[in-house]
């Protein structure tokens, strides 16, 4: 059974349509790295910070996804402007992506307290195929139909977002995948084996209750054509801003808890558990997301 629905899966992804249409790989654990879904967030700090997020999608199910996700960013000391680099790598049994991008941000001061930033995202993504890890019922499937059986593309990809903020709230537009290109593998006869434009919009809030308390609601709606929308809402609960955890509900996919701690302002720990919520809920034993990161020391005023 869990073959079946690994190739039905499989089929989608390779057409383009994976997964009702999402094309990125997905994180829970998004609001303690942003930056890895906006360029924007390039030097909105006066420090640099490195995060890596590690993503182990249903356990328990056979060739699930694993998302590997190493991030870098931070501003350009005399300027207005910050910089940063991101490298993934997505593996769902025969089929891999691998991306490299620079980012690039520019921040405006509108007040003391609200400012707004742009960023710019350019990068090579790299897709692979191993065919022959793949067993069809139709050995003659045009799909598979090819010289090459181990096969892969390059495509160059960029991503365009915009970042609202203050000291306690935020808001934030993202536009990826904008040059939508074909993605080269196989004979695909549906047409459909193309990078499609995914939008962004997130906002959040942190509200301190006292010194010790703060709770902090956020959302991200996704939308990529033809897929419905697809909303995350989350809460966190902070303590001292140290320890923080929370639940976060993705809509026709998941229900997750949160957990994290920040040591000395310094290191940053994130943990995830996905609840599946759909059919597959089944077939797998869940969801792991874990996030580390570093703060280096402020480099500007």
């Amino acid at each position: 059974m869990k073959k079946r629905i690994f190739t039905g899966i499989l089929l989608l992804s390779i057409t383009g349509v994976f997964l009702c249409g999402q094309q990125r790989p997905l994180t829970t654990l998004f609001m303690t790295n942003p930056f890895i879904i906006n360029p924007a967030l390039a030097g909105t700090h006066n420090y640099f910070q490195v995060f890596s997020n590690n993503r182990f999608q249903w356990i328990g199910f056979t060739d699930a996804p694993i998302t590997n996700t190493l991030s870098v960013y931070g501003p350009v000391v005399k300027y207005p402007m910050g910089w940063g680099a991101s490298l993934s790598y997505d593996v769902t049994g025969p089929i891999s992506i691998g991306s490299l991008y620079g980012a690039y941000g520019y921040n405006y001061t509108l007040n003391e307290d609200m400012k707004i930033s742009a960023g710019l995202n350019l990068g090579i993504m790299q897709y692979k195929v191993d065919f022959t890890k793949i067993t069809f019922e139709n050995p003659d499937d045009q799909l598979i139909n090819s010289t090459d059986l181990r096969e892969t593309a390059y495509l160059p990809d960029a991503t365009l977002g915009f970042y609202f903020y203050s000291s306690t709230y935020y808001a934030g537009l993202v536009v990826n995948h904008l040059f939508n290109n074909k993605i080269k593998i196989g004979a695909d006869p549906t047409g459909k084996s193309r990078l499609r434009s995914h939008f962004y919009l997130n906002a959040g809030y942190k509200y301190y209750i006292n010194r010790e308390w703060a709770v902090e609601p956020c959302l991200v709606l996704k939308k990529v054509f033809p897929a419905p929308f697809q909303l995350d809402i989350n809460a966190r609960a902070w303590y001292r801003n140290m320890l923080w955890g929370g639940i976060s509900y993705r809509t026709q996919e998941a229900l997750s808890i949160l957990l994290g701690y920040v040591y000395d302002k310094k290191i940053y720990i994130g943990y995830s558990y996905d609840i599946v919520l759909n059919p597959l809920i089944s077939h797998n034993f869940g969801t792991h997301e874990i996030m580390l990161g570093y703060r280096f020391n402020a480099i500007k005023d």
